[in-house]
């Protein structure tokens, strides 16, 4: 079986990339406390972190290690200061990329953990504008299940007026098709929408967790040293 590329193929709605880089993704950090701290970094960070009054008060940024009289064969691998820089720079990059995911994410994404979540709040409250408001971002990103649902319920289309479709709604007795087109829209709204925010926010993401880890990755091997030396 040929496995999905990074482009569309004929007859698919969706790249690998979109099933599998997408918003819900991000919501795990975009959505933390974590996040929320971090997205001040890129306005007092620098006031924070370089400022000489607060300095003495981050302990070398693991300086306390070099108490252990171990500590004294293991070499310093990252100097104080190259470790406040890595700190400040990943915590600035993961704070750009919390403000980008609260800025651009969809509402649903930023509300709902789930398309279950999604239907089980939304469901009561639909109305057919609102369902056909739905099926108009679902046939635009995903024209094929557009289509499908379509089929099913012509009053979706535009052509129908609004009148006749609340009363095509409202008869509705099998809530299939629309709990289908809710979870459909859902993740529409999660693989297709503002996709260069998607990937700017990952970029920025896996940039701050590595410069975030270098100086906590050489710590630990110096941890490691003052153990077993």
């Amino acid at each position: 079986m040929r496995g999905k590329g990074f482009l569309p193929t004929k007859g698919e709605d969706e790249t690998f990339f979109e099933e599998n880089a997408n918003w819900a993704l991000l919501r795990g950090f975009g959505s933390s406390g974590f996040a929320t701290t971090t997205a001040i970094m890129p306005f007092v960070g620098y006031l924070i972190l370089y400022n000489d009054q607060i300095t003495p008060y981050l302990g070398g940024l693991g300086g306390l290690l070099d108490q252990q009289p171990s500590a004294q064969q293991c070499p310093q691998y990252i100097p104080f200061f190259t470790k406040l820089n890595f700190f400040y720079l990943g915590s600035f990059t993961l704070g750009v990329s919390a403000l980008i995911f609260k800025c651009a994410a969809p509402r649903e994404l930023k509300r709902y953990r789930d398309a279950n979540e999604f239907i089980e709040n939304e469901r009561a409250h639909l109305t057919a504008r609102r369902v056909r408001s739905m099926y108009r971002t679902v046939n635009s990103r995903r024209p094929r299940i557009g289509s499908e649902l379509l089929a099913k319920a012509a009053w979706l289309s535009s052509s129908t007026p609004i009148n006749k479709a609340s009363i095509e709604f409202s008869h509705i007795k099998n809530d299939d098709l629309v709990l289908d087109l809710m979870r459909t829209f859902f993740q529409a709204q999660d693989r297709h929408y503002r996709r260069l925010a998607v990937v700017l926010c990952l970029v920025l993401l896996s940039a701050g967790g590595v410069m975030l880890a270098i100086p906590s990755g050489a710590f630990t091997l110096r941890v490691l040293c003052t153990i077993f030396s």
